[in-house]
């Protein structure tokens, strides 16, 4: 049985979920997770926390292996979530330990899938954004080209007061401008950096 109309093979054309889909698959969320292992080190790197060469050696390799999302399944069982395991076969896959030690530095499994996440959300965002834009363009022209176009309003499902299509489009449309003027704003409250260590304290950082 499928869990959403989104996974069923009778209903899935129904809602396509495109582009978007493709952001919550469960190689993304590994992809983007591998991302922040890569981009976390490069910054530690930079900051002298942990070697600069095996910062470079791990950002490289987050952008350069791939993880199969199926051989983490096991792991993922055990442990509750997919992090351990996914930093297990990233220092596997490196082959190279005097680097992979430093893999994982500082941080732990919620800072690596809140982050990995954000990375995501901002790519949907913006396909939202993206597609947002041309209907509200569309609804305003034809609010605007209809704004005298009279028709009858309804209430209780039956006619009601005259009013004009113009009028109906543009409560089509109001909503979604809202939305997406609101869009800047989630941007800046939400999609943030997870870095607090496993007691959440990052002590391991310093001081």
């Amino acid at each position: 049985m499928a869990a959403s109309v989104f996974d069923s093979a009778l209903y899935a054309r129904l809602f396509p979920t495109g582009a978007a889909g493709r952001l919550f698959s469960d190689s993304a969320e590994i992809r983007a997770m591998m991302l922040v292992e890569g981009t976390l080190a490069k910054v530690q790197g930079a900051h002298g926390v942990i070697p600069e060469a095996s910062a470079a050696f791990i950002a490289r390799a987050a952008l350069e292996l791939p993880l199969d999302p199926g051989a983490l399944a096991a792991a993922t069982g055990e442990n509750g979530v997919s992090v351990p395991g996914m930093v297990a076969a990233f220092r596997a896959a490196m082959q190279a330990p005097e680097h992979a030690q430093y893999l994982h530095w500082g941080a732990t499994s919620q800072d690596i899938i809140d982050t990995g996440l954000m990375l995501r959300l901002r790519q949907a965002l913006a396909l939202i954004e993206a597609g947002l834009g041309p209907v509200v363009q569309a609804l305003a022209g034809l609010a605007q080209a209809h704004a005298d176009l009279p028709m009858a309003a309804r209430t209780y499902g039956q006619h009601a007061t005259p009013t004009s299509f113009g009028a109906v489009v543009a409560g089509w449309g109001a909503p979604l401008l809202a939305l997406l003027r609101e869009l800047p704003g989630v941007r800046a409250d939400c999609l943030l950096v997870s870095l607090s260590g496993a007691a959440g304290t990052a002590a391991a950082l310093g001081p």
